[in-house]
């Protein structure tokens, strides 16, 4: 049962960042990409507040814990999230998941080296073909951009830093409540990215585009979405399934990201990317079928 449940709410993370995706990359073009880190974290912050006091409170955790989840925090989500967001205003949404993906084998080798976590045959079966179907999907997207070496360098740097905190939450939440987890890790990676904001004297440069009332309900719509969807799902998928299968999994995500543009944006779809989104769905099916 609590492989299916990890199961789940890898495929449900996947889902809400695919949505974020779409969305991030529609406000990424007025909001710098260090000011939507900060303020996604600051929203974030009292979103599972709200949730921690409606389910309990905290839970304890020791400082081995606590040192893990803030380290993972700025590297993930304070650096990881910025050099996401901005290789995404460099490269657009279909491309950079893309390179996204190379970040599922980083994280399937450093789960091994690290935590020796290894998948089934019939898991790496199922892991190679998802992604096949993936890079079929996604390949072919690549435009003109000015900044394209900027935004592959950053897309790169940013599925490392992904991967590593990947691996400081699996040996951080085994004895604490994924609510608790998130919190911290929030708070950690804010707190980081503010003082950034503050020593640069760029807050005001950051909050400036969300005056605008559309703006501003349409970034917490979507703080929402991967507070609870992205963020909270991720951590309850790596607490209840390996690091390297919930990172696979995770790959669904461009897929999403196809139907999601095809429904929000009305973008046409392809007869490849039909057969890339039908190939990943097998894939899934193997190692889904596997548990």
């Amino acid at each position: 049962m609590a492989e299916w449940i990890g199961i789940i709410a890898a495929l449900g993370s996947a889902a809400s960042w695919a949505f974020a995706t779409v969305v991030f990359d529609r406000l990424g073009k007025v909001i710098p990409a260090a000011g939507m880190t900060f303020f996604k974290g600051l929203f974030s912050i009292v979103l599972m507040l709200i949730l921690i006091f409606c389910t309990g409170g905290f839970d304890s955790l020791s400082l081995h814990d606590f040192f893990f989840l803030a380290l993972s925090g700025i590297i993930g989500i304070s650096i990881g999230d910025t050099l996401f967001f901005r290789s995404l205003q460099d490269l657009g949404a279909k491309v950079q998941v893309l390179y996204f993906m190379l970040g599922q084998v980083v994280t399937m080798l450093l789960s091994f080296l690290l935590l020796g976590e290894l998948l089934t045959v019939r898991e790496y079966i199922g892991a190679t073909v998802l992604l096949c179907g993936i890079i079929i999907v996604t390949i072919g997207k690549q435009e003109d951009h000015p900044n394209k070496l900027r935004g592959i360098f950053g897309g790169f740097a940013s599925i490392l830093c992904f991967s590593i905190s990947s691996i400081l939450v699996k040996v951080s939440i085994a004895d604490v409540g994924v609510p608790t987890a998130t919190f911290w890790r929030m708070l950690f990676s804010t707190m980081s990215v503010m003082f950034i904001g503050f020593t640069s004297k760029r807050i005001v440069t950051w909050y400036t585009p969300l005056r605008q009332v559309r703006t501003l309900l349409l970034f917490l719509l979507n703080v929402v979405v991967i507070t609870y969807g992205g963020f909270l799902l991720s951590m309850l998928a790596i607490k209840h399934i390996t690091v390297s299968l919930a990172s696979v999994l995770s790959a669904t995500e461009p897929v999403f990201v196809l139907l999601l543009a095809f429904i929000i944006n009305k973008e046409r779809v392809t007869k490849r990317e039909l057969v890339g989104a039908a190939i990943t769905i097998s894939g899934l099916l193997v190692i889904i079928l596997n548990e």
